[in-house]
């Protein structure tokens, strides 16, 4: 499996080592991942994990958008990311999951609704172990469905 990862966080605190440690954990189980980021420590933090590739750094979902090679299943980890993956979804039918903190639980704005509704999955942090991102990935894929044209 190929799992692209967006997080436009400014701050590299207690949420930036977990991203490292999902990171890490998902390399041991050979998944293969593509990550673009924001914030330069965590991209220089995340250059160290062997056989993971980190993008250039981005500031906006729409680079996020077009520097996110072709991937199976897109993990948005904040929500200024969450416009990349509605872009990916629509656009090229890749899916994407959202990771859902605490105080992400009230949609307050309209893109943030769409992206819940458009949304493939969720992952709670707290509470997810590296099995349940896995299953949640492959759910995703699995429940992504193109619309074909019948003649």
């Amino acid at each position: 499996m190929y799992v692209g990862h967006i997080n436009l966080s400014t701050t590299f605190c207690g949420a930036g080592e977990n991203f490292v440690g999902l990171v890490e954990s998902l390399q041991q189980h050979g998944v293969q991942q593509y990550i673009l980021v924001r914030n330069v420590q965590l991209a220089t933090r995340l250059e160290l994990v062997e056989n993971v590739t980190v993008g250039p750094i981005v500031r906006t979902p729409v680079a996020a958008y077009c520097l996110m090679p072709h991937v199976d299943v897109v993990h948005i980890h904040d929500q200024p990311s969450s416009a990349a993956g509605i872009l990916l979804v629509l656009t090229r039918a890749i899916p994407f999951v959202l990771t859902s903190h605490e105080t992400t639980a009230v949609i307050n704005s309209r893109l943030n609704h769409a992206a819940c509704k458009r949304a493939s999955g969720f992952i709670s942090e707290k509470e997810a172990s590296v099995t349940q991102y896995l299953q949640t990935y492959q759910q995703a894929v699995g429940s992504l469905r193109i619309p074909t044209m019948q003649l």
